[in-house]
Formats: structure tokens, sequence, C-alpha cells
């Protein structure tokens, strides 16, 4: 048996058929490349699933991972250590926010932030965008709009939706008052006293890579007080510089009482997430037990990446780089979008880009792995989320490659 056929054997692949599942042979990776068996270097525009921020291989983080696992490479949850520590002290000096509870995929970061909100609120109801993504738990799920919930829909209650604020959707003189005012008939109909928690991602991913209109962030913020409900911003996708901002919500300026980060926490090193809790709301845990607990809690190696990525995030100034990059994927799509009618729009910020095709993207992404760009792809979308390392040169080949593919589909 060849490797993907002793894996097939006794592993799963995810999110599909066993039969029919698309896989590749990684051998190896650099930056934002990854080498694939019997094809050569490519580009890696899905970070590895959106979250290798810092690249592949950094020599950092690598290093604040080994020295770890020679010092201590597991430990019980409620144990100090100096790793721990300064995990936490990066994370609040980077998001603002007191305290972190440290899970190990970004789903359950979300399933202990609303565990939070109903222990603090002593309600029990979720609202959430219609096209939101939040994990694959099944009360994750229950409270999305993805898709993928519909096997098990059957079985879940009916989720609290909001349409989405997604202005390329809409007249440009819609304005996030609308989109607010139907926030405000289901707060009616459902009652706002039930309500615990809105939970929002701050810039939503692979479900349409949305946005929402500069008003609609301090709106939801400001029905939160007047009802007392709990605001969580879901940053797993798009934080830790993948916007061009530490976090999507920096660009709206607006203060939260819960954030979930996961993804590019750790650059994908080592599993770890996690919901980060404003002071407020931590102290009502001093003397109140936190019904929250994992036995991987926290865990020595993956906050040693965490502190490996984080601290090269800040040193490399990699937010600001993604900003700038993003700017270069910007101009070329526009004139992408002049010259050629298959391409009809754009959308993001950083490196956290999609564009716009008028037809499905299958021949598009077929062509690009020829040329030697992963790209990944729904629908007639397919999405621009490099390593946040990637340099403006290396942008402009990239933007080449990808009008060639369009050009050759």
């Amino acid at each position: 048996m060849n490797l993907t056929q002793r894996q097939r054997a006794h592993l799963f692949f995810t999110w599909s058929a066993q039969d029919r599942a698309r896989t590749m042979e990684i051998i190896n990776a650099d930056r934002a490349r990854f080498e694939v068996a019997g094809k050569g270097w490519v580009w890696d525009l899905e970070s590895q699933v959106y979250n290798v921020n810092v690249g592949h291989k950094h020599p950092h983080v690598q290093a604040r991972m080994i020295e770890q696992i020679g010092e201590l490479p597991a430990c019980a949850p409620n144990g100090v250590l100096k790793i721990r520590a300064t995990l936490g002290e990066l994370l609040a000096e980077h998001t603002g926010m007191a305290k972190a509870f440290l899970t190990t995929g970004g789903a359950e970061a979300v399933e202990n932030a609303i565990k939070i909100a109903r222990l603090a609120t002593g309600r029990t109801k979720v609202i959430a965008r219609r096209s939101s993504y939040h994990g694959a738990t099944l009360a994750v799920l229950e409270i999305a709009g993805d898709p993928r919930k519909q096997p098990f829909a059957a079985t879940m209650r009916a989720p609290l939706h909001i349409e989405d604020p997604h202005p390329a959707r809409a007249p440009t003189a819609r304005r996030a008052s609308d989109w607010l005012e139907s926030l405000h008939e289901l707060l009616a109909r459902e009652g706002a006293e039930t309500i615990a928690a809105i939970l929002l991602e701050g810039f939503t991913g692979t479900n349409g890579m949305q946005h929402p209109p500069n008003d609609f962030w301090p709106g939801v913020r400001a029905v939160c007080d007047a009802h007392g409900i709990l605001l969580i911003d879901d940053e797993i996708f798009s934080g830790f510089g993948r916007t061009g901002r530490w976090f999507a919500r920096d660009r709206w300026g607006v203060e939260v009482d819960m954030m979930t980060i996961g993804k590019g926490l750790t650059s994908g090193y080592a599993p770890l997430a996690g919901v980060m809790v404003s002071d407020a709301l931590a102290q009502r845990f001093d003397d109140e037990v936190l019904w929250c607990g994992l036995t991987h809690y926290a865990h020595p190696v993956s906050c040693a990446a965490a502190v490996g990525s984080v601290e090269v995030l800040a040193s490399e100034q990699l937010p600001e780089n993604a900003e700038r990059v993003g700017q270069v994927f910007e101009r070329r799509f526009a004139e992408m979008i002049e010259r050629h009618a298959c391409v009809v729009g754009q959308r993001g910020f950083g490196l956290m880009r999609a564009l716009e095709l008028d037809r499905g993207a299958e021949a598009v992404v077929a062509k690009a792995w020829e040329l030697g760009v992963f790209l990944p792809s729904r629908g007639g979308m397919i999405w621009v989320c490099p390593p946040l390392c990637l340099r403006g040169d290396e942008a402009e080949t990239i933007a080449d490659l990808i009008e060639a593919a369009i050009v050759g589909a």
C-alpha cells in the first residue's frame, strides 16, 4: 500500500465520504508554500486551513516548543507554569481582555463561551447570524447557520438567527439599522430577558467572507447594553492579524464581553484555542464556580507554540504586513474585475480575501493547481488566505498565476 492507502485504511478524513475524500501527500512546507509528493512546491492560499499565520516552519515557534518539551511536556490543568503565565500576559496585552479559558479547538472555545454566558446571565438563548459558522460540535452547529448542520437538524432546536449584514448583497443605501431592526424584532418575539448572548464572527469566513457596515457592531453593542445581553466576538478565523489588524473587531472599535480565539493563536503548530473574557465578567467567577474544564487545559507545548506565534506576530509586525500585502491583492483583483467578465467582485481585508466568479470555481481551482497555486473555494468564490509573512512581490506572482488560471480555465 502507498502512504495514502495506509492512512485511509485506519483514519477518517474530514467532511467527506471516505471513498471520495480529496487528499494530497504533503512532504514539506516552508513560509508560504508546501511541497506535495509527485507535484512539487505550491503556494498555500489556505494557510493549511487558515491558521499558519506566521508561516510554515518558523524557527522561533519551533524553538519555543522544543524548549518546553525538554522542560515539561505535560501538566495537570491546575499546574502553575511559567509558559502558562507568559501566554496569559501576552493574550491580555494584545486582546485588551482580562482572562482566558483555554481549550483544544475553536468549537470547544465557543461552547465554553456559551456556558459562561449562561452561567453569568441565568439565561439560555443565543442569537447568531444566519450564515455563521462557529465550529463542528453539535451544540455549536445548532446555534449556527452553516449547511453542514443539516444531517443533524431533526435533533436540534430551532436556532435564533438574524440576517447577514453584508453590504455586497444589498443596495448601497441600506444601513446597519435595517439589519438591527430584524434583531429588535427577534428580541421582541423571544423576549430580550431570555437571551444570554449574541454570537457574531468578527469577520465571516468561508460562509461568504462577509463584513458588515461600519455602524453594525456599535449598534449590536448598544442593543446588548440595553438588555443585559453578552456580546461574543468569534475571532477564531479572523484573529491574530489575518485581516490586517490584530483582531477584526479592531476595525470597528467595539468592546466585547467575550472573544473566542484559535487558529492563528498557535499558527497551527499545536492545537489550542480559547475564550477571552472581560474583567467584569471574569470577576464573577472569583467566588462562583466556573463549571468548565478539560484534561488538556492549557497544554504546556501548545502554550509554548502560542507564545512563540504571538511573539513572532508582534516582532515581525505581521498584522501590518497583512494589511500592506492585502492591498496588493485588492489592486490586482480590481484589475481582474475590469479585464475579465467572469470575475464579478472581491471581498475582504488584509490577507482574508475572496474573489467572486460568475460561475463555479472548479475549473479555475484545477488550473491554478497546475500552475502551482492551491486555491480553496466554495461555489463561485475562491479564497486567498496565505500566511501573513507573504511578501508583496510574492503576492504579485500569485496574482499573476491566479489571473492565468482564470484565462486558461
